[in-house]
């Protein structure tokens, strides 16, 4: 730890970078005067012309705000489609199948433990009347992780759907594309 505690995470950074940092990790369309405040810089204009150049480049949205101005808002599309290069890019398609696997077998756990056949079986039963607080917060938690693995099950399907054509524009080192070997490696 530094004398003041923590480092400053804008340390080191132009305040382009800081502005950078701040707009692509958006989770919601945030105005420029937030972004500006969050990435701890002090010229409107500099924030302003950074976001415009994301735009630009489609690593952010502009999207008109309720009351008018201009928000800037995650590209949730190209996120999607740069966590699927990523998953092609970094495993093998075994090892894609593989956490599917581990994904379901998870599923079937859940599903076996609480005696349901889906999701929505679990969910119906947070109103049961023998429940304590607790159960029902387990189950909650459940609910939340089901939904993630159902999510990440859905990415790892369409990275497996478009690994042959991604990695034939992307060959792995010394020319491979043998889907066996990551392209990372």
């Amino acid at each position: 730890m530094t004398e003041r505690g923590i480092e400053s995470w804008t340390e080191g950074l132009s305040a382009r970078e800081c502005v950078r940092e701040i707009a692509t990790t958006l989770t919601q369309a945030r105005s420029v005067e937030w972004i500006r405040e969050e990435a701890g810089i002090s010229s409107w204009q500099t924030a302003k012309d950074e976001l415009e150049m994301l735009v630009e480049f489609g690593q952010i949205q502009a999207i008109e705000g309720d009351d008018g101005n201009t928000k800037y808002a995650p590209n949730y599309q190209r996120r999607y489609f740069n966590e699927i290069a990523e998953l092609i890019n970094e495993h093998t398609r075994d090892e894609l199948r593989e956490q599917i696997a581990d994904i379901q077998g998870e599923i079937d756990e859940w599903k076996a433990e609480f005696d349901i056949e889906s999701r929505g079986d679990l969910e119906a039963t947070l109103a049961d009347e023998g429940l304590s607080g607790e159960d029902v917060r387990d189950r909650n938690a459940v609910l939340r992780q089901w939904e993630r693995y159902e999510d990440n099950k859905r990415l790892l399907r369409h990275a497996l759907e478009l690994y042959d054509d991604a990695r034939s524009l992307h060959p792995g080192r010394n020319g491979s594309t043998d889907s066996t070997v990551p392209l990372s490696e």
